[in-house]
């Protein structure tokens, strides 16, 4: 069966640098320049509009 793959902002607990990954095709990344792992911040399961 396939999972359905979904949008999540990711951010660094440190220096706050944020991503976009898709779960379950990527993993969760470690921060570039801290090197610490990176926190989910959102679920981004609808469109919106600002």
């Amino acid at each position: 069966m396939r999972e359905k793959v979904e949008a999540v902002e990711v951010m660094c607990p440190k220096c706050r640098e944020t991503r976009i990954i898709y779960l379950p095709k990527e993993e969760i990344p470690t921060c570039p320049r801290c090197r610490v792992p990176m926190v989910i911040r959102e679920l981004l399961n609808e469109g919106k509009a600002y």
